[in-house]
């Protein structure tokens, strides 16, 4: 039978692949090496001769979705069809898919053993977002929606916001709590309603639209 060559990079994403498909499965704990090798269809030592460990794999996937994250952003805030709070709320729209399809994982890194990955996150999404968050601010700005002087601060702001409402969630497992979680979106958007000097209500005026037209 003859041998398929796959190129590097083709090899190692698929790696990658199988390995995040598996741990979102079966748990980081509950996935081995083997496990990854056997449903990826190569050898062990070609596990090794890309990634020295399994904890090197969720660190290349942590990468990744810090690129995804990066790309998703850039996509939404380059969108002709949709005004500064369209975007706004897709963005939030676009995390929140993200956390239920990576729901098993994205409470893996936040156990105290994989600090690392937190702050790496921490100090990379940030940096990502605000660019192409303070462009859907200043948007907002030129369309009157917004009254901001300083849009990469308050860009800060509403991620510092966001970041602290969602460990709110975490913190207290709020999902089945209906009424609590009425509570912190209405609190969410008066927050960045403030931060952006928007017209009280306009963030929740959109989202019943949007809900209407589904």
């Amino acid at each position: 039978m003859t041998r398929t060559v796959m190129d590097p990079e083709t090899r190692r994403s698929e790696l990658i692949d199988t390995a995040e498909k598996l741990f979102l499965e079966n748990g980081y704990e509950g996935t081995t090496v083997s496990e990854i090798v056997r449903n990826a269809g190569v050898a062990q030592g070609t596990f090794y001769h890309y990634f020295k460990s399994k904890d090197e794999v969720l660190s290349a996937i942590t990468d990744r979705w810090i690129e995804e994250i990066r790309a998703g952003i850039e996509d939404i805030a380059s969108r002709d069809d949709s005004d500064a709070i369209d975007k706004i709320l897709g963005v939030f729209s676009f995390f929140s898919s993200l956390g239920r399809s990576k729901q098993g994982l994205v409470e893996y890194f936040h156990m105290e053993r994989n600090a690392h990955l937190h702050i790496k996150f921490e100090k990379s999404v940030p940096q990502i977002i605000i660019p192409p968050f303070s462009r859907m601010i200043e948007e907002g700005v030129d369309a009157g929606f917004f009254d901001v002087r300083y849009p990469e601060m308050a860009a800060l702001a509403i991620i510092e916001t966001a970041g602290a409402i969602s460990h709110i969630h975490e913190t207290y497992r709020l999902e089945d709590k209906a009424e609590k979680m009425k509570e912190i979106t209405d609190a969410t958007f008066d927050f960045i309603e403030r931060i952006l000097g928007a017209e009280p209500g306009i963030f929740m005026e959109y989202v019943s639209k949007m809900e209407a037209s589904v």
